[in-house]
């Protein structure tokens, strides 16, 4: 179950991450949704990294991005505490979706369904590093 979770989070820090490198523009696809056209349904909110006056994009991207690569490396390495994790991934997660609401579009169904997943993980089925690592006492 710990590699399908790691899965999960890596897949989850990809297509996170994708505003800061994103597709050429109208080339947006399912495992990299966002294009360099991409806009978000509130104009307000700025757009990409790449353009100006996007910090709300910048701060969700980057903190799920490096939230979701935080958690894959907490289900391996004690440094990071384990009683972190739940609420990492949860962070995560909740910035994630709310970057793909901002830009909703068919491309944010499966990272928006990744969220979804993991948020029922941890909250409805208590993933654990513990449990994940299978029974596994932390240090």
């Amino acid at each position: 179950m710990k590699f399908v979770v790691l899965f999960l989070v890596i897949l989850g820090a990809h297509f996170s991450l994708t505003p800061f490198a994103p597709a050429p523009a109208g080339a947006a696809k399912f495992y990299w949704p966002f294009a360099a056209d991409s806009k978000p349904w509130l104009g307000f909110i700025g757009g990409l990294p790449t353009t100006s006056g996007s910090i709300i994009t910048s701060i969700l991207a980057g903190l799920a991005g490096l939230g979701f690569l935080a958690a894959a490396l907490g289900l391996f390495w004690t440094g990071i505490p384990s009683s972190w994790w739940p609420v990492i991934v949860i962070v995560s997660a909740a910035a994630s979706a709310v970057l793909y609401i901002l830009y909703f579009g068919v491309w944010a169904i499966l990272p928006l369904l990744l969220d979804l997943a993991l948020l029922w993980g941890v909250l409805l089925q208590h993933w654990t590093v513990s449990s994940l690592r299978g029974g596994q006492a932390i240090s």
